[in-house]
């Protein structure tokens, strides 16, 4: 039985979900990853459907406003797969030149783990769920 994750499922106050605010993120979101609102499955103010880019199956993010917020400590996360060095790295550097304008972006370096088979790093800006981009390197 193959199984594939369809969406993740996050609450934020609802203030994020202003027009203003979501312009906002979903601008860093789509700017670095390619992720978009789907406006037609969305609810103004109270749920936003951010679709990740994907071949098959679609897989989004829903962002939801709630009154009791999600709270995460920092290590919580959505990990997303990429399929070589090169694709981390520009993904990186879009990160990179966003976090160098906005000091609300959170951004580590690219991490090379397991004698360099695994090629990691991690952002988090506004959502309470950082975003770990990963990819097979090799080991070295």
């Amino acid at each position: 039985m193959h199984q594939r994750l369809s969406h993740v499922a996050v609450t934020v106050p609802a203030e994020l979900l202003s027009d203003a605010r979501k312009a906002e993120w979903l601008a860093f979101y789509e700017s670095v990853f390619g992720w978009t609102e789907n406006s037609a499955l969305g609810i103004p103010g109270e749920r936003v459907l951010v679709q990740l880019p994907a071949d098959g199956d679609p897989q989004y993010l829903t962002v939801r406003a709630s009154a009791a917020p999600m709270q995460t400590s920092g290590y919580e996360h959505l990990g997303i797969w990429v399929a070589s060095e090169s694709e981390i790295n520009v993904l990186y550097e879009r990160a990179r030149r966003y976090a160098d304008q906005n000091p609300a972006v959170q951004l580590t370096d690219v991490g090379r783990l397991y004698g360099g088979a695994l090629h990691t790093f991690r952002v988090r800006y506004v959502l309470p769920l950082a975003i770990e981009v990963q990819c097979l390197g090799a080991p070295g």
